[in-house]
């Protein structure tokens, strides 16, 4: 039983807040750099402006420099915030301004055009502007420099002003865009739960398909859901019908050994009741051996689609199989050989399912077939190991070679029953992608020929690997 987790949709909430919360983030720090830098660019625009108004107004006369400061070059200056300015000639002097108002000048920048710089004075940070202006003199230093500063209070709040009501709006989006998201997230998930809905609304016999129409995303996994439910549908059919046929199957031998039992209570003369006794033994031993074979049969047909795979050596497997099946025949006179490659005969498969394969045709021959030979034939055929089971005796009809293959086919020369045998076998090949033929050699024995496809080491690695 597995134990539920936290949903999906409250994890996909929780991915989509983070994203949104940290881009909402960013954004608001973005707003924050760029509204600043918007209203400092402004605001240096206009004390720059300024500063070359006195500039413009700054002349060079009988040798010395003079200056008419107008009062529109302070009227663009916000009013709230204090001015200071000075203007120097090329020897340094102040010649107008304020006489204290003396900031380093940057000479490398300012031969370039008027620049704009941060600074402090009276211990309030201010914005300066120097500007300067070339004067008909000689000397190192030609440039008379207009100093214009201002306090930043009003590009503080500007800036402050603009950030605060952008982010407002930022944030008021921000909150719709997580309640949309929240609204399509549910949406999005509510083919999950007309899923779930659909398979609890349905009977326990019904494994049908889903057919409702789903979203290319989870199409693969509603193909998943149908493709077990496929599979579960075919293992209650077989369950269904190793049981029918379990049920029939038994039915006929238990009723003789029933009524056998009975008659042989019936019996006072010794000769009637040892008849009755050997029927009795040799109705049980069918009923065992049939029993047997049922559930061999039920474990081959699970194993077909359950067993995990693994690489089996053919030779390795008729040697072993040989070995057990013969140890019950020792009483017996047969020339027996197997005739297998020294190299492995790699083939991948289920062990348990090929061995019972295996044991099937070497005891149908065993019991129904060699008189005095059995032999096993290994060959590889291209993509092919073929196992080759011949013995000399009568073999199987022609005629019965594709009835026999299939489950409670029924006995020839007068034996009891039915045989599932020959049936296990071509369900086993059937799962391994292989196949099973009968056919006679030129010594006329009969062969049983179980093919499978062939394995190589390097394919074996690659798919240990995988």
């Amino acid at each position: 039983m597995t134990l539920p987790g936290r949903s999906l949709y409250t994890r996909l909430a929780l991915r989509v807040g983070l994203v949104l919360g940290v881009s909402g983030l960013v954004l608001l720090g973005a707003i924050w750099l760029s509204t600043r830098l918007a209203a400092n660019d402004a605001y240096d625009r206009i004390l720059r402006n300024s500063a070359l108004q006195i500039a413009e107004n700054t002349w060079y006369r009988n040798g010395t420099v003079n200056v008419d400061v107008p009062i529109s070059a302070f009227s663009m200056l916000t009013a709230n915030d204090p001015v200071f300015y000075a203007v120097l000639d090329p020897q340094g002097r102040v010649i107008a301004g304020d006489l204290k108002f003396r900031p380093a000048i940057p000479w490398k920048r300012l031969i370039k055009g008027p620049v704009v710089v941060q600074g402090t004075y009276l211990d309030l940070p201010v914005s300066i502007a120097f500007v300067g202006r070339r004067m008909p003199v000689a000397g190192p230093n030609p440039w008379a420099v207009v100093i214009l500063a201002q306090t930043n209070n009003a590009r503080e709040s500007f800036a402050k002003s603009l950030g605060t009501n952008a982010s407002i709006v930022i944030l008021v989006m921000g909150l719709l865009t997580v309640i949309a998201a929240l609204f399509t997230l549910r949406q999005a998930l509510a083919p999950l739960k007309q899923i779930g809905a659909a398979i609890q609304r349905r009977d326990l016999n019904d494994l049908s398909p889903l057919t409702q129409e789903v979203p290319a995303e989870i199409d693969a996994l509603v193909a998943s859901i149908n493709e077990f439910m496929r599979r579960l549908g075919v293992h209650r059919a077989l369950m269904r019908r190793v049981i029918g046929d379990a049920a029939h199957q038994l039915r006929t031998p238990v009723a003789a050994l029933l009524s056998q039992m009975e008659l042989l209570a019936m019996q006072h003369d010794d000769k009637d009741r040892a008849q009755h006794e050997a029927r009795l033994r040799e109705l049980t031993h069918h009923l065992g051996e049939l029993v047997n074979q049922l559930i061999n049969h039920a474990m081959v047909q699970h194993r077909a689609d359950s067993a995990a795979l693994e690489a089996v050596d053919l030779a390795s497997l008729a040697r072993q199989q040989m070995t057990d099946t013969l140890s019950h025949h020792l009483q017996r006179h047969l020339d027996i050989a197997l005739h297998a490659p020294e190299h492995p005969c790699l083939i991948r498969g289920d062990l348990v399912s090929l061995r019972e394969a295996l044991k099937n045709v070497l005891e149908n021959a065993l019991k129904y077939g060699a008189k005095s030979l059995l032999h096993i034939h290994i060959r590889r055929s291209t993509h092919h190991w073929e196992l080759g089971v011949e013995d000399d005796g009568p073999g199987i009809p022609e005629a019965d070679w594709e009835r026999i293959r299939k489950p409670f086919s029924a006995r020839g020369g007068n034996r009891l029953g039915a045989s599932l045998g020959l049936s296990i076998v071509e369900q086993v090949m059937i799962a391994h992608h292989g196949d099973m033929r009968f056919d006679r050699n030129a010594d006329q024995h009969f062969v049983v020929t179980l093919r499978f496809p062939a394995t190589d080491a390097s394919q074996l690695d690659r798919q240990a690997l995988n």
